[in-house]
């Protein structure tokens, strides 16, 4: 009995041995399964994405408008004697060349936004009119050439010679200057839309007028009517029509060309200065001179806070004009030398990018004076000098030196003249 008693109890711990290792190798099994499981999930699932952050708007910023600054250079009367005509002539090739006038001035005409000057006479061809200097000027097409190579970007052609070659000439010169490139103002080729050149040059909008105050006596070869359309004669009624045109185009700056005023005579007239008043109060900013063939006073004026410029007469710009060629027919020295005398008028406009508002910020003068000598061949060449920069040269002989101390000196009196 108690033999089969500790069998059975044998038996009983046997089994329980037995169970213990069966749920043993259950559970490791369920633990190894658990972990290939998991490694599994671990190498199907992608990580996570982070989320992005939205990216943060930033105001616009308001446009910056910059302000412009443009530089104008205006010089006076540009002539073609005999003498001119005949030293630029080459026999040989039967051809013109002007370009050796303008060679030491290039420079700073081509550096300008806007080169101006009056171009006193005209280019009718020679099938008519011979090639001739005063008192019925016809210069060679070559002249513009030149002209235009110099770096002049508009020409007044309202003056007292508009007419030397009639209508046709007339004409012709605007034809001859417009094909060039060049703009011409105060005379038409046909009755024009507007009288009023207006050119947008580097973003301030500027725009020409250009008047003449006599023509000779030779209007009386036009009608009535060419007389009216094809060219420029000092009105007041028309004047102020092109300022208030200009003003509804928007013009940020308004330049009267004017060709008027007594001949060799270095003061203004009263004339000039009502007119200049005239057109100071209808709106014009700058005025230019022409005519005198010396140099007269150039100021500043307040109108209504803003300030003007006039220059009543800015001389000879090229011609034979001088001491030599005007005493023998009675012109005295004292009169005759300033004819020798130039400027270029160097003016500097801003316009205030913010406000849009337009003035003269700066002017200076670069006084000339015209030579008059042989070349190696035994030719005559006429060169204008900016006198600052030649005053020392080697190129230039003690003589010419005497003569330009003089002209600028009595150039630079007249410029901001009280």
């Amino acid at each position: 009995m108690n033999r089969k008693k500790r069998l059975r109890k044998k038996r009983l711990r046997a089994s329980l041995l037995g169970l213990i290792v069966i749920i043993g190798i259950t559970a490791a099994s369920f633990a190894v399964r658990g972990l290939g499981s998991e490694n599994k999930n671990n190498e199907e699932k992608p990580p996570k994405e982070q989320p992005q952050e939205e990216p943060v708007k930033e105001e616009p910023k308001p446009e910056v408008i910059h302000d412009i600054t443009i530089n104008i250079k205006a010089t006076g009367d540009i002539m073609f004697h005999p003498s001119q005509i005949d030293g630029a002539y080459d026999a040989e090739t039967k051809t013109y060349d002007f370009h050796n006038s303008f060679k030491a001035v290039k420079d700073i005409l081509s550096d300008a936004d806007l080169a101006i000057a009056n171009f006193e006479g005209t280019t009718a061809g020679n099938e008519v009119y011979s090639y001739q200097g005063y008192p019925l000027f016809n210069a060679p097409d070559e002249v513009l050439d030149a002209i235009k190579d110099a770096g002049f970007d508009v020409l007044s052609t309202a003056n007292n010679h508009s007419l030397d070659t009639r209508k046709a000439g007339l004409i012709r010169t605007v034809q001859q200057i417009n094909v060039r490139g060049m703009d011409s103002i105060g005379t038409y080729v046909e009755k024009p839309q507007t009288r009023v050149l207006i050119k947008d040059v580097q973003g301030i909008k500027v725009a020409f007028l250009s008047y003449t105050e006599m023509l000779n006596g030779l209007d009386s070869v036009m009608s009535p009517e060419d007389l009216d359309t094809l060219i420029n004669i000092i009105d007041e009624t028309k004047m102020k029509e092109d300022i208030a045109y200009a003003k509804e185009q928007k013009a940020d700056v308004i330049i009267a060309v004017l060709h008027w005023g007594n001949e060799y005579a270095r003061a203004q007239t009263a004339t000039q200065e009502a007119v200049a008043d005239m057109l100071f109060t209808e709106g014009a900013d700058i005025i230019l001179g022409s005519h005198p063939h010396v140099i007269q006073p150039a100021k500043t004026l307040e109108y209504g806070g803003k300030t003007k410029f006039v220059a009543y007469s800015m001389g000879n710009f090229l011609s034979n004009q001088r001491v030599e060629t005007l005493v023998p027919y009675g012109m005295t020295e004292e009169v005759s030398k300033y004819t020798e005398d130039g400027v270029v008028i160097d003016i500097e406009i801003e316009k205030k990018g913010e406000t849009g508002e337009v003035s003269i910020k700066k002017i200076e003068y670069i006084p000339l004076w015209v030579y008059k000598g042989k070349t190696a061949d035994g030719g005559t060449e006429h060169v204008v000098y900016p006198i600052m920069e030649y005053i020392e040269s080697k190129d230039v002989d003690a003589n010419s030196k005497t003569r330009m101390n003089r002209s600028y000196s009595d150039t630079m009196a007249q410029m901001n003249a009280e």
